[in-house]
């Protein structure tokens, strides 16, 4: 999972390496079009227009997350949408919409499946619309949120409600959060985010 961060008109993120071997050392600096600023010949990551697109129509977001969670796939590849099921998983409102890259790159439909420059990013920020998180069919998925602990808790929150659903699926239909449910929880939860952002950021730590 690769968070990345926007200060004003710069974004901020590591060169292209394993999440849990970034250092402060590692981050690089981009304009808003995913570009390098200033002579750094180190190798960024190639889908960093995921971000850069998504801050120019977005706003009110702050901070973008990438990641490949294995549960959320199936629901990018099936007609089942990923809807919220339990209450830390509000902020999916009416359900995660798909990017199908196929789709996005109609001259070219056989991709590597990776966003790789600003039209592909430009076209999965457009899915993503008004949306908290959007899933990449065959890839991952892509979380935003107004702050890094907020974009990070619908991260690991998105892969946690994917695998209760999977779960409850098995038993046949279920009861999904409504509207207002998801609009309720989501307030309270975020509210609530730092306390979780505080404890993983002493896991990660731990592990270091």
């Amino acid at each position: 999972m690769v968070a990345e961060v926007k200060f004003h008109s710069k974004r901020h993120w590591a060169r292209s390496l394993a999440p849990s071997e970034v250092a402060v050392a590692d981050i690089m600096e981009f304009d808003s079009n995913g570009k390098i600023v200033g002579v750094d010949n180190r190798q960024p990551y190639a889908e960093r227009f995921i971000h850069s697109e998504i801050y120019k129509t977005r706003p009110d977001v702050m901070s973008v997350v990438h990641g490949h969670a294995p549960s959320v796939i199936p629901f990018s590849v099936s007609a089942v949408p990923l809807m919220p099921i339990y209450h830390m998983s509000g902020f999916l409102g009416k359900g995660a919409p798909v990017f199908d890259i196929r789709d996005a790159s109609p001259d070219n439909p056989e991709t590597d499946l990776l966003v790789k420059n600003e039209k592909l990013g430009a076209k999965l920020s457009e899915k993503l619309g008004k949306a908290s998180v959007v899933l990449m069919r065959g890839h991952g998925f892509t979380a935003v949120g107004a702050s890094v602990p907020v974009a990070v808790f619908r991260s690991v929150y998105t892969d946690q409600n994917a695998k209760i659903e999977m779960e409850a699926l098995k038993l046949g239909t279920p009861k999904f959060l409504t509207a207002q449910e998801a609009a309720m929880t989501q307030e309270t939860m975020e509210r609530l985010s730092v306390r979780s952002w505080e404890m993983w950021k002493k896991q990660v730590g731990t592990i270091h």
